[in-house]
């Protein structure tokens, strides 16, 4: 499953797009899951809000006409890499960029 969200001048859409397969056979593959972020904490070093659980919701229809309904719900574990997407930037300017969006060019991997 894959979830994007577009920025609001694109009129904030979300576009989810997911499959389900067992035994290396695709169930169901559409637009209808969902992913939310059940349980959020505050990073401590930089003040982000960033998710601890997420809950995973495929529903569809197989090729033969049955409904398919598939979760995933669980902790995401410790979070493997956060990129300073201005690392290379001096820091006077990233604390000018920063207090001018106000926000923090962070991204979660």
């Amino acid at each position: 499953m894959m979830e994007f969200t577009t920025p609001p001048s694109y009129g904030t859409s979300v576009v989810n797009v997911g499959g389900v397969a067992v035994d290396g056979k695709i169930v169901c593959a559409n637009a209808n899951g969902t992913a939310v972020h059940s349980n959020i904490e505050k990073d401590q070093e930089v003040g982000w809000p960033a998710p601890s659980q997420i809950d995973w919701i495929w529903t569809g229809e197989s090729a033969d006409g049955k409904v398919v309904k598939a979760e995933l719900i669980g902790p995401l574990g410790t979070r493997i890499d956060r990129v300073d997407v201005m690392a290379e930037v001096p820091k006077f300017v990233k604390q000018i960029v920063a207090n001018a969006a106000g926000t923090k060019p962070y991204i979660y991997q």
